[in-house]
C-alpha cells in the first residue's frame, strides 16, 4: 500500500481552527500554553506586523491539515534589516495522530527550501537571543528561544537532518509568594546608596521588541543612585497570562537585566531581589526566565534568588 502524499502549502485564513486543534492535541508537558484559542492565535501570532502568510507552511494529507512549520525571514522582522538574508524556523508542529516522520520531513524540506530561496545561508531554530520573533508567551516559556528538552522528538528529527547546536540554555523558575531577598553586608551597603523604582508604564521599546510584547503588560524596575538620577541597572518583566491560566498562579517572565556598570553582579542581584519582592506584593506568584549555560554568573545569581532549573533548551541551526 502506497504511503499518503503530504502536500505543503502556504497559510490560508481558514486554517486557524484546525491549527489550534493540533496545538491543543500536543502533550501538556511540552511547555505550550494550553488551551489555545483561535482568538489568541490571531492576536498574538497572525496580527504581528511582520507576519507573512507565504512563510507559514501548512501540511495537508488527503484534505486534512496535519501539521505546520513557521518560517520568519530577517528582512521582515525589522525595517533596518531589510537587506539581511537570515531565516528562522520559529515553530514546527505535527498532529498527534499523524506519521510524525513523514509529515515533519515534508515540512522541514519545504521550510529549508523557502529559507534557501530567500537567500539565507542558514536556517536557525527559534530566533536570536534574547527572544524569538513569534510565540512569546505561548510556547517555550519566558524567552521562546531554542527547542525545549520536552520537544525531544523534534530535536532528534532536527539533529538527524544535520542541524547543529549553537546555544544551550536553562529555563529557570521561582515561586515568589512571600518572597524576601537575602541580607548581607554588601547588599546593605547597596541599599544605603541606591533605591529601586518600579515603572509599570515603562518607555517604548525598539520596534521589534515592541511587536513581540505588544499585547503583554510590561514592568521595569530601575536601580537609581540616591545622589543622582542616572540609572545604574534595570530589569524588565512581562506578564504571562496564558501560563497564568495553565499553571493557576499569576506568572511573569524576567526577560532582561541591563547594567550601566559592567561586571557589578551585586547591584544586579540586589535589583532583582527587590523587584521580586515588589512583584510578590502585587500578587505575582511565579517568575520564569532563561539563562545561557555559559553565563555562570547569571546562573549563580538566579540560584541565590531561589530559581531552579525546570528544563533545558537547545538552539540549533543548519547550513543551507
Amino acid at each position: 500500500m502506497s504511503r499518503p502524499l503530504i502536500e505543503v502549502r502556504r497559510f490560508l485564513n481558514s486554517d486557524p481552527p484546525k491549527l489550534v486543534e493540533i496545538w491543543n492535541s500536543q502533550p501538556l508537558g511540552a511547555h505550550l500554553a494550553q488551551p489555545m484559542t483561535v482568538g489568541s492565535m490571531e492576536t498574538y501570532v497572525f496580527a504581528k506586523p511582520y507576519f507573512r502568510p507565504e512563510t507559514y507552511l501548512v501540511a495537508v494529507e488527503e484534505g486534512t491539515i496535519v501539521g505546520m512549520a513557521h518560517v520568519a525571514l530577517s528582512r521582515d522582522l525589522c525595517p533596518q534589516r531589510a537587506g539581511e538574508p537570515g531565516a528562522y524556523l520559529t515553530m514546527v508542529m505535527v498532529a498527534g495522530h499523524s506519521d510524525y516522520a513523514l509529515v515533519s520531513t515534508a515540512l522541514l524540506d519545504a521550510a529549508e527550501a523557502l529559507a534557501k530561496e530567500s537567500g539565507a545561508k542558514q536556517l536557525i531554530v527559534s530566533g536570536d537571543p534574547p527572544l524569538g520573533p513569534f510565540y512569546f508567551g505561548l510556547a517555550g516559556g519566558s524567552h521562546n528561544l531554542g527547542v525545549p528538552s520536552t520537544f525531544e522528538i523534534l530535536r532528534s528529527r532536527l539533529e538527524e537532518r544535520s542541524y547543529q547546536t549553537i546555544g544551550e540554555y536553562w529555563a529557570m523558575r521561582a515561586n515568589i509568594h512571600g518572597f524576601r531577598p537575602s541580607v548581607s553586608r554588601e547588599l546593605m551597603q547597596i541599599r544605603r546608596a541606591y533605591s529601586v523604582e518600579a515603572n509599570f508604564s515603562p518607555p517604548p521599546l525598539p520596534w521589534l521588541q515592541s511587536c513581540i510584547f505588544m499585547h503583554f503588560e510590561r514592568s521595569q524596575f530601575d536601580l537609581i543612585p540616591k545622589l543622582n538620577s542616572a540609572g545604574a541597572a534595570s530589569a524588565t518583566f512581562i506578564d504571562l497570562p496564558h501560563y497564568t491560566q495553565l499553571w493557576g498562579v499569576h506568572a511573569a517572565a524576567l526577560v532582561g537585566v541591563e547594567s550601566a556598570e559592567d561586571g557589578d553582579a551585586a547591584k544586579s542581584g540586589y535589583l532583582l531581589g527587590e523587584a521580586l519582592r515588589q512583584l510578590a506584593e502585587t500578587g505575582v506568584g511565579r517568575i520564569e526566565t532563561q539563562v545561557d549555560k555559559n553565563d555562570l554568573g547569571g546562573y549563580s545569581m538566579l540560584r541565590t534568588l531561589g530559581f531552579d532549573e525546570v528544563y533545558q533548551a537547545i538552539r540549533l541551526a543548519k547550513a543551507l
